[in-house]
């Protein structure tokens, strides 16, 4: 079983340092450069951690004085690695290079923090340690150095201001052999009063029913390291309401919300300026760019045919019809959600299809079967491979496209 290892007891003096960021509510104090960040030397500093085995690694952090009278700031805190000690090209850095020649000496790890402690899960920790030494399935070593720091920030937009290191921790890690993949897209989901069942419910049971996610675009090229790029979302939409969040779904302070008819703001912890709507009703396509943190709406001059509903079928269900799940509440649609757990070790087989007809479905692919995770469908096209997990699998009947998206649990 996989075990969370605690910190140990700090000095008593550092917790009173503990600020949450979030408790900003200075009216616009002036910052300064600060000039120290400590990270606390853990208690399990003298261990070696199996990476395997745990879990997740809790770390804590003085707050930096950002300034004249230390109060609380907005500010932003990522934990980084390194087997060298050096910390001069990121693995995201050296992704980025199609080259190949940029080789990476640290990682930064996915998850950042607005509070002065957080953690390292111990798999992103792996990962990014077999990204920066490229281990082969026989050369992993039993034991291995790792140097952690943290970053402190203040993020305004893109940029990267006011930053400080902290001080350097070694740790003691048992790594293990994963193959290495590229990250898969990361995906936004929409909420709303016409959205799902409208209960705006952010729980990940709820996605694909209260949540939709936004679909991958065939073709596109996604940042292998991060994941980053343009998603999309094409349906009828009336004039409710509605948001955008990211993938941490309960993180309302960075999802998009209103600015006025047909346009969406990227809130970065700022106030709450009210939900997104269209006007007129209509067709739109929406664009979220994960990178840059942009979102575009766009509205289309097109007449779909309108299904009262969409199935799905195959192998997982004997090719019975099997309802999708309206994104839209009430009144016309397009979008459509199921929720599908394959086992492991299997490949289940799907198609799309009109009820009680094969007159009119949807496949893809170059042979039945052929694993997917994203496509245009065409009529009488192979049946998609779904490999072993849970998803969410989204299919837009104007488009043909269809998104398998795995579940957070």
């Amino acid at each position: 079983m996989k075990k969370t290892l605690l910190l140990g007891t700090m000095l008593a003096g550092i917790a009173g340092l503990f600020t949450s960021c979030e408790d900003d509510r200075d009216s616009n104090p002036t910052l300064m450069q600060p000039k120290e960040l400590a990270l606390n030397v853990p208690a399990y500093v003298n261990q070696t951690v199996n990476l395997e085995n745990s879990s997740a690694l809790q770390l804590s952090w003085s707050q930096p004085q950002y300034t004249a009278d230390n109060a609380p700031v907005n500010a932003t805190y990522e934990i980084q690695a390194s087997l060298s000690n050096t910390y001069n090209v990121s693995v995201a850095e050296a992704s980025a290079d199609e080259s190949g020649e940029t080789v990476a000496d640290y990682v930064a790890m996915p998850n950042t923090f607005q509070t002065c402690r957080g953690e390292i899960l111990t798999s992103d920790l792996n990962l990014g340690l077999i990204k920066i030494a490229k281990w082969t399935a026989d050369a992993v070593p039993a034991e291995v150095p790792v140097y952690v720091r943290v970053v402190g920030f203040i993020q305004e937009g893109t940029k990267r201001l006011y930053s400080v290191v902290s001080n350097v921790i070694e740790l003691k890690v048992t790594p293990y052999y994963v193959e290495l993949k590229d990250a898969a897209p990361i995906i936004w989901y929409l909420l709303g009063n016409n959205i799902g069942d409208g209960a705006w419910d952010t729980s990940n049971a709820k996605i694909g029913v209260s949540t939709m996610p936004m679909f991958m675009i065939p073709g596109y090229t996604y940042d292998k390291a991060t994941g980053e790029g343009d998603i999309q979302y094409v349906n009828y939409f009336d004039t409710d309401g509605f948001k955008i969040n990211p993938s941490n779904l309960s993180d309302w302070d960075h999802g998009f919300m209103g600015n006025g008819a047909c346009q969406a703001i990227y809130r970065d912890g700022g106030g709450d300026n009210g939900n997104i709507w269209v006007e007129p009703a209509g067709y739109y396509k929406v664009v979220v760019n994960t990178k840059n943190l942009t979102c575009t709406i766009t509205p289309l001059e097109i007449t779909p045919t309108v299904y009262e509903s969409i199935c799905i079928t195959g192998s997982f269900c004997n090719w019975e019809d099997r309802p999708m799940t309206s994104a839209n509440k009430a009144g016309e649609n397009h979008v459509w959600a199921y929720e599908l757990t394959v086992p492991e070790g299997t490949v289940e087989e799907v198609k799309f299809k009109i009820p009680g007809s094969w007159d009119t479905n949807w496949g893809f692919g170059t042979a039945n079967g052929e694993v997917n995770v994203c496509g245009k469908g065409t009529k009488n096209g192979n049946n998609i491979g779904v490999a072993e997990g849970t998803w969410i699998i989204m299919f837009n009947d104007i488009t043909g496209e269809f998104s398998i998206i795995a579940k957070q649990i």
